[in-house]
């Protein structure tokens, strides 16, 4: 097994700031005896706090006063003789006064043997032979190692301590606890009888027989259990033979592992392996499974290769019990001037289909020299039903177009200079429906350029050649503008313009002139004679706007705030002559739809191969209600219509009518209200039928974290055909159905084909140290076609989880969706300080 986890802070080291050397003794009849005695010993450089005065008390008796001790050895203990070499003695009648500082001081962390060593007990019972026994709240530390117990004996020639009672042990960020240890504190190395251990690096405790400690960073646990629950609800846990911690890599590994639900044994692993931390490990990933209706059980079980640093590669066994089973890879790679992703599956004689099956993807980046990158991004399947039958997600499945492109681009002063080949392969699954497949370019030039300051003038330039090919079935002869009538056609054209804004706080008025000119080379065949065509045409522009603003003290008592009013006039005008383009293809051009970006655009069209004759006003306003400290938008109105003169000429497949007159009016709203309540709403209403035409609404309640409702209506009226295209409603949410237990839920209704498109049911169950998730999804793909897919998953946080993760299909179909289990926070510095 291996799944990264949260990188935590780095192992516990004190940081203490040392004051000296001190040893308290109280001289009585009989042995050297020690009450509440002291010594403490650090691995930090020494650090002094200085007071801003000395402090000064009244003098105590003899009897009181307390004996300093300083020396840098303690040559010999014995026959109550203390031998101090380079020693100081001192003694002072003053109670001790601690001083602090305003935050711990860090230095850096130094080898064994310059360390020093501190211990500390109510009493010294006796020392004989270079052997310390301490009792009572005995503890000793050295270089970030802390032992305590009742009873600790420290044999200074081996280094080795001996501590009897209570045991406790905390080297880096783990602890561990039992009745009886013994280590050596500069090798170390020791062990720990039946201990309770815990890792907080990443929540993790647990019990064994024994515990061994091989060096500072590998510990050798004997018949261990491991669980990041707590010990108070060990809903789960992992037993073994035996397990080998390593903290250097975190990472664990061992034999004959068993993992426990409840007490009932769910997994056998004969040999297993898990990071701790957050680092990358080679080994298997959580194991994935679900039931489909296009595969029937579904099971994956990746293994995760560490190559390098900077390379790694996953491989996906997968079995389908309707389809048999596939074998897929993932490839990345990562250098300083290149990077990308290989991707491949393969399925050998569907058990459905008799065929073989396969799917691919390349992307890579990588920068020629400076200025200069290239590129590529490749991706083609099998066949026109890949996506739908085996696609691991709902996003997958709806994929139509698959894209081959590879180009490079050059930067240099403004300009953007790029050259390319873009193919595709766009999959006809459904005959009912067929996909109009784009124009391949083989190939295309083109160079931008854009300077919004040139001379107090904003200018931009595009220049673009292209040869555009088509492979599939031509169109049959008779259209005036066919769809798809050539099988290679060449186009050129550039498109240049300056304006000149005039800005000031209150207004803006923007003058600008453009010009376009295209030329095209169509190559005759059968249906379609070839031709050459070309047109040049000006535009002239005229965009202005003002800003009106004011305190609104009325509606403080409404919003509890102060706020401030805005309103926003807008004025565009367009004139653009008539030109005749009645014989030209469509290569990628299309109408730019109606929505409040556009109905402020000079061209009524997006692409290249028309260009709309405009004597055109569109007037509009925007009204804003803000919070007047910080800038927040609570209330957003816009309304905005457009009035013809002239009337257009220039239609996508030929010239139309001309009728002066006025578009649809265009209204929007939006609000952003205290309890994250939203409300965002357009609607475009025609004059001429007395009907809105066109309406989108999406409201959502978001009043904490992971409590969330959603709904949204779409609405389109096509006026031409006079009949209802879209008419739609959908529900989506996620609620706390209990403190632990979440639902989660989407249903979309289509009321024109009297069907629903897609549903999604599901709940998920978190606990403190596992979770449950579980997910019905169905979605149409097809006129014909539609999927059904069950997802669930029980994970261990800090080991693993078993099941398809559903979690990137909540995200998919529920807006503000929010898993239940977040990842811990990382450790404090400090988490373990003493």
């Amino acid at each position: 097994m291996s799944k990264s986890y949260p990188s935590l802070s780095e192992e516990y080291q004190s940081s203490t700031t040392y004051f000296g050397v001190a040893i308290f003794l109280c001289l009585v009849l009989g042995w050297s005896e020690a009450i509440q005695a002291q010594t403490k010993v650090t691995t930090k450089p020494l650090s002094l706090i200085l007071d801003d005065k000395l402090v000064e008390h009244d003098d105590q008796t003899d009897d009181k006063a307390i004996t300093f001790s300083k020396s840098k050895t303690i040559d010999g203990v014995s026959e109550r003789d203390i031998v101090l070499k380079q020693a100081q003695t001192k003694v002072t009648t003053k109670p001790l006064s601690l001083i602090l500082d305003d935050k711990l001081v860090e230095h850096d962390d130094q080898t064994d043997d310059k360390a020093i060593t501190f211990s500390k007990s109510k009493t010294i019972d006796g020392v004989s032979e270079r052997d310390i026994v301490l009792k009572e709240n005995a503890e000793i530390r050295k270089n970030g190692i802390v032992l305590k117990g009742d009873e600790i004996t420290y044999n200074i020639d081996t280094d080795t301590v001996k501590v009897t009672g209570n045991t406790l042990l905390r080297k880096k960020n783990a602890s561990f606890t039992g009745p009886k240890s013994e280590f050596k504190l500069d090798a170390k190395e020791g062990w720990v009888e039946e201990p309770v251990y815990e890792f907080r690096d990443n929540r993790s405790s647990g019990r064994a027989q024994r515990a061994d400690f091989l060096d500072r960073n590998r510990t050798y646990l004997t018949k261990p259990t491991y669980s990041t629950c707590s010990p108070e609800n060990l809903d789960w846990y992992f037993s073994s033979s035996s397990m080998l911690i390593d903290q250097s890599e975190d990472d664990a590994t061992g034999k004959d592992g068993i993992l426990h639900f409840f007490d009932t044994p769910l997994l056998y692993l004969p040999y297993y392996s898990f990071p701790m931390g957050n680092e990358r490990r080679s080994g298997f990933l959580t194991a994935t499974a679900g039931i489909n209706s296009n595969s029937g059980l579904d099971i994956t079980a990746p293994y995760y290769l560490n190559i390098a640093p900077n390379r790694d590669l996953t491989i996906y066994p997968r079995y389908m019990s309707k389809r048999g089973e596939q074998l897929g890879g993932e490839y990345r790679y990562l250098e300083p001037s290149y990077s990308g992703i290989i991707q491949a599956e393969y399925l050998p004689s569907d058990a459905i289909l008799q065929s073989n099956r396969w799917a691919y993807t390349l992307r890579h980046q990588q920068l020629v020299s400076p200025g200069l990158n290239a590129y590529a991004n490749i991706s083609r399947v099998s066949d026109d039903f890949y996506a739908d039958d085996l696609a691991r997600t709902q996003g997958q499945a709806i994929t139509r177009q698959f894209n081959q492109e590879a180009g490079v681009n050059y930067y240099i002063n403004g300009w953007n200079i790029l050259a390319r080949v873009q193919k595709f392969q766009t999959l006809q699954p459904d005959p009912n429906n067929l996909v109009l497949a784009p124009y391949d370019r083989e190939p295309e030039i083109s160079a931008t350029y854009k300077n919004l300051d040139y001379f107090g003038t904003s200018v931009s330039f595009v220049g673009n050649v292209t040869r555009f090919t088509y492979s599939g079935a031509l169109d049959a002869p008779g259209y005036a503008i066919p769809n798809r009538g050539y099988f290679s056609s060449d186009r050129a054209f550039i498109n240049t313009g300056v304006s000149l804004p005039f800005v000031d706080p209150g207004y803006y008025i923007t003058p600008k002139i453009s010009i376009r000119a295209n030329n095209y080379s169509m190559q005759g065949n059968n249906n379609y004679p070839g031709m050459t065509q070309s047109f040049a045409v000006p535009t002239l522009s005229l965009d202005s706007g003002m800003f009106f603003e004011r305190d609104a003290p009325e509606l403080k008592s409404i919003f509890g705030k102060n706020i401030l009013l805005s309103i926003e006039p807008r004025i565009l005008y367009v004139y653009t002559p008539y030109v005749d383009q009645t014989k030209i293809p469509l290569f990628d051009t299309a109408s730019a739809g109606f929505g409040i970006a556009q109905i402020f655009a000079e061209n009524t069209f997006v692409g290249n191969d028309r260009v709309a004759d405009n004597n055109k006003v569109t007037a509009g306003f925007t009204a804003k209600i803000l919070e007047a400290e910080t800038g927040v938008e609570r209330i957003r109105g816009v309304i905005a219509q457009r009035f013809d003169i002239s009337g257009q000429r220039v239609g996508l497949y030929g010239d139309q009518a001309v009728v002066p007159s006025y578009s649809d009016l265009l209204i929007g709203a939006a609000t952003r209200l205290d309890g994250n309540i939203n409300l965002d709403a357009a609607s475009e209403f025609n004059q001429n039928l007395n009907r809105i035409v066109q309406s989108s609404i999406t409201a959502s309640w978001r009043p904490a974290p992971r409590k969330m409702l959603n709904a949204s209506y779409r609405y389109n009226f096509e006026p031409s055909a006079m009949t209802t295209t879209i008419y739609q409603y959908e529900l989506s949410g996620q609620w706390p159905i209990t403190r632990t237990l979440y639902g989660i839920g989407r249903w979309n209704f289509d009321q024109v084909t009297g069907q629903t498109l897609n549903t999604l049911a599901g709940f998920e169950y978190d606990q403190d140290c596992w979770a449950f998730r579980v997910a019905i999804n169905r979605f149409v793909n097809t006129s014909q076609v539609s999927t059904s897919q069950i997802f669930f998953q029980l994970e261990f946080k800090g080991l693993s989880g078993f099941g398809n993760n559903p979690i990137d299909i909540m995200r998919l179909n529920i807006p503000g969706y929010i898993p239940v289990d977040q990842k811990p926070l990382p450790l404090s510095r400090f988490e373990s300080y003493e």
